[in-house]
């Protein structure tokens, strides 16, 4: 959608969306959203799953409304750390589309100037902190409010703070649904219940797609320029079964890896009180050389639902911190096809990872001011939602899918939108990142 926004004003535009419109009113009443049930194999000893909504607005409906900036050696991690793959543009490039996307996601916060480097400031002050958040800020000033899309100001109503984002009930998180105002056109048409399955490609020229209807039928449709936004796993299983050829294609799906913390603290130690269901984010463990052997880790302080902690008289002396850690995409996780269909394998992710985390874990106690009672991790998460890498954007068609414009090397015509251009896997939350270079793709048009 932010790529919809930026192209030039005369371009007749096409929008095909697989599900349907569902109102935000009917997501409350229901309590559904459509989720693909996306085919995994697995050997990698973990649960694996991958969450992906055909619905209008993807994954916006039901997002966390996260929204860090990616840190700038996060674009750099072959040159400054000797491992992983360099993006083919810089923080630099990509800061000024930050700053826009911010805007018009009514993004809330501040304090991270002097890690995150800005142009302007946040358009919405951050959220009150929750007492931990306090106490954390005081002990280092690389704790700073979390940035969100949970309204503090602007045009929808205040963030209730009650922990239930995915659904949100007063509707205060930026989505397709309550920011349509910046995407709608004239020359935009929508037609919804179609599923985009191929694109006609003939001598390096894309004509048009192929499309499926909800009763089965097949039907070509013509256009000068094509621009897929399915997510990494459905973006890839199209340009295969196109008959693109990449090496690289389908190939590095990747994602973080967490493990969250709970921290019983001393007497008068306590957390609650937050403007919002997460408060804080801690960049201690983040940047640095550690990440010429294990990842960085974005630690995450949560503030509702509040975890409580079942002593009398000490119900809010219990600390909740996310520790997410990046990853080093693996070109054996990879998008495959099955009957057609779009599946994946997944071995699991890298020794970078697992090492980043055990390294975090130990380290946590030095990098919060609370004292530690009784600490208890958790296993691995699952999954954190993000499904990224797949059509990894670089200079290089040899090892990469796209340039830095998310256009296909080898189909001029063609762009793959989205957090399958993500040639890494920074621990911080990709939504941001993945709307501001979509903007600026836009603008290459």
């Amino acid at each position: 959608m932010f790529f919809l926004r930026e192209l030039p004003e005369n371009l007749r535009v096409l929008v095909l969306e697989k599900g349907q419109v569902q109102p935000h009113a009917d997501q409350l009443k229901r309590n559904i959203q459509v989720e693909e049930d996306i085919p995994v194999e697995n050997t990698s000893g973990y649960l694996k799953h991958w969450k992906a909504h055909t619905v209008f607005g993807g994954n916006s409906n039901c997002w966390w409304a996260a929204s860090p900036r990616f840190h700038p050696n996060d674009f750099a991690l072959q040159s400054r750390y000797g491992v992983g793959m360099d993006w083919p543009l810089s923080y630099a490039e990509l800061e000024p589309h930050y700053g826009e996307v911010e805007a018009v996601m009514e993004v809330a916060g501040g304090g991270t100037d002097h890690i995150l480097p800005r142009s302007g400031p946040f358009p919405f002050e951050p959220h009150i902190l929750s007492r931990s958040d306090v106490a954390l800020q005081r002990h280092s000033r690389n704790w700073v409010p979390h940035p969100t899309a949970r309204a503090n100001g602007g045009t929808r109503p205040q963030c209730c703070a009650n922990g239930i984002c995915n659904l949100c009930p007063v509707d205060a998180k930026f989505s397709i649904l309550n920011g349509l105002s910046h995407f709608e056109r004239d020359s935009v048409t929508l037609v919804v219940g179609v599923e985009v399955r191929s694109i006609d490609i003939t001598n390096g020229v894309a004509s048009g797609v192929v499309v499926r209807s909800a009763n089965g039928a097949e039907h070509t449709i013509s256009a000068d320029m094509v621009a897929l936004g399915t997510n990494a796993i459905f973006n890839a299983a199209i340009l295969m079964r196109s008959g693109v050829k990449n090496a690289a294609l389908g190939r590095y799906l990747h994602e973080q890896v967490a493990v969250v913390a709970m921290i019983d603290t001393g007497p008068g130690e306590g957390n609650f009180f937050g403007g919002t269901s997460i408060t804080g984010h801690g960049y201690d463990l983040y940047d640095g050389d550690h990440r010429k052997t294990h990842g960085a880790v974005l630690m995450e302080n949560h503030n509702a639902p509040a975890p409580i902690r079942p002593v009398k008289g000490r119900w809010a002396e219990r600390v909740k911190i996310k520790l997410i850690a990046e990853d080093l995409p693996q070109a054996d996780n990879r998008v495959v096809l099955k009957d057609g269909d779009a599946a994946t394998v997944w071995q699991g992710h890298s020794k970078y990872a697992f090492d980043a985390l055990d390294w975090a874990v130990e380290r946590l106690p030095d990098v919060v001011p609370f004292q530690i009672e009784a600490m208890n991790v958790s296993a691995r998460l699952i999954s954190e939602d993000h499904i990224q890498g797949t059509h990894r954007m670089g200079d290089d068609p040899e090892t990469s899918v796209t340039d830095a414009d998310m256009r296909l090397h080898s189909v001029r015509n063609v762009f793959a939108l989205g957090a399958g251009a993500f040639p890494s896997g920074p621990p911080a939350n990709p939504t941001l990142t993945l709307s501001a270079l979509s903007m600026r793709a836009g603008r290459s048009v």
